[in-house]
């Protein structure tokens, strides 16, 4: 016979967006309340984690500016009262992260309401219609993000509380009574693979992406190179932590029940692949080398066919990037190139503006040194040549079509008029063989996780091909991201701004239905 456990509520995945349901849930009281997860210990965004988050006052005018930036980034194809009740949701972050979680805060950046979306979200890297509230910058413990020990210390809070958590328990399968059409119950795994049969009320889905899942992604069609290995662990483009249990369990356990599926797409944040650039096998901010703020300068940036594809002052919005590299490049990459002279000028400073805020100030040094040392552990996505011509040879350029770019791409620099893509000419750096050095990177389109997979209502609730709810079913998170920002979210990034709410939503509606009020 199998193990039963019995609860009022089951959230499916312990992240940023099941943490914040769990919380809810437990504020709501006489409930009963586990929380399954995959990972061995808290998983989703936890185990890479942001640093600061962003928070809409509870203004008037703060909650009309940030609902309409969100609304007109998601050009209207979001669902617009979840969007409302996201915006309110975050206003609550900096009570529960620093009254009653003691986290440290030591910057904030005050946002004037009526400037909200012009600039890019978080301060750098983010989409502009992103930029929906004050930013607060935390401290974490030791080389661990904030927002980690943040979910920690809410876990300790909760467990206080009588919640409890089923770690290295995944949830595979969701029943739905076939009468009613209500859930009442999933099934989950021990260890050792023996089934554990769930019974409950409501269900809160908050399993993250399915970034873990190689063919998953090859099948949903998010992804398309033949670069594969370096989207698999340790491949760095992908940075969640090695076997971070991100397989779509719960998208593929909602949509066998009936559940609508969305457009999926990668988070966003475009990366230039390991061995060499990062310590570790996916930790973002653990630097082995300045390659990430190099090719974060917004310098010329090529296909495969060697032509130019954006207005390179783009860099600094990584959604943006990232989408132009999947949707205008063969094998999902780009080719960042410059001369020696470029390379002599990031010796004195970077450009303002294009440096991760936890970077600022730096110069680049030794940029030849730094990519051979790269190159002597495997990496075979950077490359420096005297010659246009071997550049091309061993990244596999298009020659002519580069030179032909590089002909316009020069002239603009001559003239200060950039008539093909309108970049601001002090950032055209000519690219010529007679500098002495020519420098590329392949950068790909990379992201925290995977975005998109279910739709839910303004309610949390998962719907329906026939966009009704499913009773007693709710999602939150990066999962549920087409609904908040648009039908496939491409144009978003992974954040707790958007995870968060969601899952605390979902928490509150589960209690509600559960009694009785939904």
């Amino acid at each position: 016979m199998n193990k039963i456990i019995e609860a009022d509520v089951v959230v499916m995945g312990s992240g940023v967006a099941g943490m914040g349901a769990a919380y809810k849930l437990a504020n709501a009281g006489g409930l009963k309340i586990a929380v399954f997860e995959k990972y061995p210990a808290q998983g989703g965004a936890v185990s890479n984690c942001p640093m600061c988050f962003c928070s809409t006052p509870d203004t008037p005018e703060a909650q009309k500016s940030a609902y309409e930036v969100l609304a007109r980034f998601s050009n209207y194809s979001a669902n617009m009262g979840l969007i409302s009740k996201v915006v309110k949701y975050s206003s609550e972050f900096p009570d529960l992260f620093l009254n009653k979680l003691k986290i440290e805060a030591p910057m904030v950046v005050n946002r004037d309401p009526a400037d909200y979306g012009n600039q890019r979200g978080y301060t750098m890297g983010h989409a502009n219609g992103l930029d929906v509230g004050d930013i607060y910058f935390i401290n974490g413990r030791g080389k661990g993000h904030g927002m980690a020990l943040a979910l920690l210390r809410l876990r300790f809070m909760l467990e206080k509380q009588g919640v409890d958590f089923y770690f290295s328990t995944p949830i595979k399968k969701i029943i739905r009574d076939e009468k009613t059409g209500k859930i009442t119950g999933a099934v989950a795994y021990e260890k050792d693979g023996s089934p554990i049969d769930i019974k409950c009320k409501a269900l809160v889905v908050a399993s993250g992406g399915i970034s873990g899942n190689i063919e998953m992604m090859k099948e949903e069609g998010v992804l398309n190179t033949k670069f594969e290995d370096a989207y698999k662990d340790g491949g760095q483009v992908l940075i969640t932590f090695p076997d971070s249990c991100q397989d779509g369990d719960g998208q593929k356990a909602v949509w066998e029940i009936g559940g609508k599926k969305t457009g999926m797409v990668i988070s966003a944040d475009p990366q230039v692949p390991n061995p060499g650039v990062r310590i570790g096998p996916n930790t973002p901010w653990l630097n082995a080398n300045q390659v990430k703020i190099i090719t974060e300068q917004p310098y010329l940036r090529v296909n495969e066919l060697g032509k130019r594809f954006i207005n390179e002052e783009m860099a600094s919005n990584h959604t943006a990037i990232s989408t132009a590299i999947i949707e205008n490049n063969t094998n999902m990459a780009c080719y960042m190139i410059f001369d020696e002279d470029t390379a002599n000028s990031l010796s004195k400073g970077v450009e303002d503006g294009y440096v991760y805020f936890i970077f600022k100030g730096v110069a680049i040094q030794n940029i030849r040194g730094q990519m051979d040392e790269a190159i002597a552990k495997g990496n075979r996505h950077m490359c420096h040549f005297d010659t246009i011509h071997e550049v091309c040879e061993y990244m596999g350029i298009h020659e002519e079509g580069l030179r032909k770019t590089l002909e316009r791409y020069n002239k603009a620099a001559e003239t200060g008029l950039d008539e093909d893509f309108k970049t601001n000419p002090k950032y055209i750096k000519p690219v010529r063989e007679e500098s002495g050095h020519i420098y590329c990177f392949r950068i790909l389109s990379g992201g925290y996780d995977t975005l998109g997979g279910l739709a839910i209502d303004e309610n949390a609730n998962v719907i329906d091909k026939n966009n009704l709810p499913i009773e007693g079913l709710f999602a939150g998170g990066d999962m549920a991201a087409a609904s908040l920002y648009g039908n496939p979210p491409s144009n978003a990034g992974g954040a707790v701004f958007g995870s968060m709410p969601i899952g605390m939503l979902a928490g509150d509606s589960a209690a509600a239905y559960v009694k009785g009020a939904l």
